[in-house]
């Protein structure tokens, strides 16, 4: 997936260089000034494309890789490659991630004991590291934690226009990028999120992915796997059923 969204990101890169080119005279000059600029264009494809900034490459490094490069001869946006990529992004990859269960915490730890580890560890220990906070607010808990902003989550997916009461992975992708996260970490919570593995959101769906985004911003980890306080009431009992969310 990450390789998709670099090709993605560089094609719209290339294409805005070779457009702002002029065709015959001053080629030079104007190369000088979009490789000052490289961060205004990152700008603009970021605004025009919804693309995270997380996913454009380092400014510095990538403009001197491009001062080897005469930008008159790059090849223009390539559209339907890029429809292309749009629906492996919004439909086969989130369905192909769906038949790949979620890795699992190693146990390497659990012959770790005693100390700090024993209370780093220990999700039911309110003075453990971490506890009581991002993913781990309200474990152990029969409450779903996202409830507190539903009704805000609720609004959000109705204004996108649900079909069938669900997103299409397009859609969904629109508002998820408005976060600024980088698209890596939007796929793993895209991959969290979507509890019936079926390239959509629905409404419960849509608000862990919500809700997931705003852990990560608040600058905590993301879990590995939904806990039961994260699973929507609604999904528990297909989780109960041979889908394991603990």
């Amino acid at each position: 997936m990450l390789l998709v969204y670099f090709l993605q990101v560089h094609a719209y890169i290339i294409a805005e260089l070779k457009n702002q080119m002029p065709s015959v005279f001053g080629k030079d000059k104007k190369k000088e000034q979009l490789l000052n600029k490289l961060s205004d264009v990152y700008m603009k494809i970021q605004r025009e494309h919804n693309i995270s900034p997380g996913d454009f490459p380092p400014v510095l490094k990538f403009k001197e890789q491009l001062r080897k490069y005469d930008f008159s001869k790059f090849n223009p946006l390539r559209t339907k490659l890029i429809e292309s990529l749009d629906r492996m992004l919004a439909s086969d990859i989130p369905r192909l991630m769906g038949m790949i269960p979620l890795e699992k915490e190693t146990d390497y730890d659990a012959s770790v004991k005693g100390g700090a580890f024993s209370v780093s560890h220990s999700t039911n220990n309110p003075f453990a590291a971490g506890a009581c906070r991002g993913a781990l607010l309200g474990a152990g808990s029969d409450v779903w934690i996202v409830e507190e902003y539903k009704e805000e989550y609720d609004r959000i997916f109705k204004s996108l226009g649900p079909k069938n009461g669900k997103l299409t992975g397009a859609v969904a992708k629109r508002e998820m990028v408005k976060s600024k996260l980088p698209n890596t970490v939007l796929g793993k919570i895209w991959t969290l999120a979507d509890i019936d593995r079926d390239g959509q959101l629905d409404q419960d769906e849509f608000a862990v992915a919500m809700y997931l985004i705003k852990i990560k911003l608040d600058d905590d980890d993301l879990p590995d796997e939904l806990s039961s306080h994260l699973i929507p009431p609604s999904k528990r009992p297909a989780a109960s059923n041979g889908m394991d969310y603990d």
